[in-house]
């Protein structure tokens, strides 16, 4: 039987045969062997991380209370009697001195109630002693001394009752200072207990505020202490007042910085920043992305012991900066894990690779060929991501 084999099918068999060959070849090539010149771990088998030696120094903090000017003494004076306002002699914002007549009310009766109990206080003295005389000469009994010295004694009583009223029509500064407000006009009427006026004393003055629940301890009275105004002044004072108990609802304690001020001359209420410094503390400047929380939730970094096994160092943030943050709990020279923390275990053995700060620096500025650690496989993870 004769097989006709067109052009079609003799290109189809070619083709067969060249593929045949090229498969056959393949597969009898030895295979390309792959070397990592850089494995993912070390040959002895140990992760390696970046350390740094990190120094400390000693810092100065100061607690910073956000706070308001105050006035040393603040009092409004109320009214004693019913009456008619009669005349006002100081005005709002004026200085006063102590004693110094303000308010002026109506005495209506009361210079002659004065002038009345004067005069029985001396008729009853009078009688007092005449009754003294005739208890020792046996004309007076007990009783009836007992009566007189009664009656003395309810004239004394009506005469400063009077005086009080009369001068309760006087309302005078009780210290030096500044009428701040006033409440009433001339011809005002007025009741037992109304508001006349407020006065207040700046010399000194105060800056108040609330201090926090972990800076409480840090302050203590007579402390030196400065304050920012809104205005810009910068304030020097000293601590004199600082809670012993916490306020219930904020959980701060007031506190009061007084600054001396002869002049007298200020405005209540004006925003200002205190500042308290505290004693140097040796402490490490790092970057807030190394903090950590423990399985406790406490606050730390990792770093590693003398013989590279990871361990987690407690601390406490002391300051904020633009650079970095201050952080206290570590010793004078820590050794501090900055790249591959997050994929080491507590207690691991890992191998350190020890880079200076200075150095990074000038590899990202002075683009330098020094080979990065960041580009190195051995702190990159199987899915292929930096292990920082």
């Amino acid at each position: 039987m004769t097989i006709h084999l067109n052009r079609g099918h003799i290109l189809a068999l070619v083709l067969i045969f060249i593929l045949t060959g090229w498969i056959i070849i393949g597969l009898s090539s030895e295979a390309e062997e792959y070397n990592n010149p850089r494995p993912l771990v070390m040959d002895e088998g140990l992760r390696k991380v970046q350390v740094e030696r990190m120094q400390g120094t000693l810092v100065e903090r100061s607690i910073t209370v956000s706070g308001k000017t105050a006035a040393n003494r603040s009092v409004v004076l109320k009214s004693e009697i019913r009456s008619t306002v009669k005349a006002i002699h100081k005005q709002k914002g004026e200085r006063v001195k102590q004693g110094d007549l303000i308010v002026e009310l109506d005495a209506r009766d009361w210079p002659a109630r004065v002038e009345q109990t004067q005069a029985s206080l001396r008729q009853y003295q009078l009688e007092f002693d005449s009754a003294k005389k005739l208890v020792k000469k046996g004309l007076y009994n007990e009783s009836q001394l007992a009566q007189a010295e009664t009656a003395l004694a309810n004239a004394k009583a009506d005469l400063t009752n009077a005086k009080i009223n009369l001068q309760a029509s006087r309302i005078t500064a009780p210290f030096d200072g500044i009428v701040d407000q006033r409440y009433v006009e001339r011809g005002d009427y007025v009741k037992e207990n109304v508001d006349i006026l407020k006065i207040l004393d700046f010399s000194p003055y105060l800056v108040i505020g609330n201090a926090a629940e972990k800076d409480a301890s840090f302050i203590n009275i007579g402390d030196r202490a400065e304050a920012v105004l809104v205005t810009g002044d910068i304030i020097q004072g000293r601590i004199r007042f600082i809670a012993a108990e916490a306020d219930s609802q904020t959980r701060t304690f007031p506190i009061e910085v007084e600054v001396v001020n002869p002049s007298g001359a200020m405005t209540s209420g004006l925003t200002a920043k205190l500042l308290i410094p505290q004693p140097k503390q040796f402490a490490h400047n790092i970057s807030p992305s190394l903090l950590i929380l423990n399985d406790q939730g406490h606050l730390g970094i990792k770093g590693i012991t003398p013989d590279n096994k990871v361990v987690f160092h407690s601390i406490n943030i002391l300051k904020a900066e633009n650079t970095g943050i201050w952080i206290t709990g570590l010793e004078e020279e820590t050794q501090v894990i900055t790249v591959g923390q997050g994929y080491v275990e507590y207690g691991e053995e890992v191998n350190p690779v020890y880079k200076k700060a200075e150095e990074n620096k000038q590899d990202s500025t002075t683009g330098s060929n020094e080979p990065s650690l960041i580009n190195d496989p051995a702190l990159i993870n199987n899915s292929g991501t930096v292990n920082e």
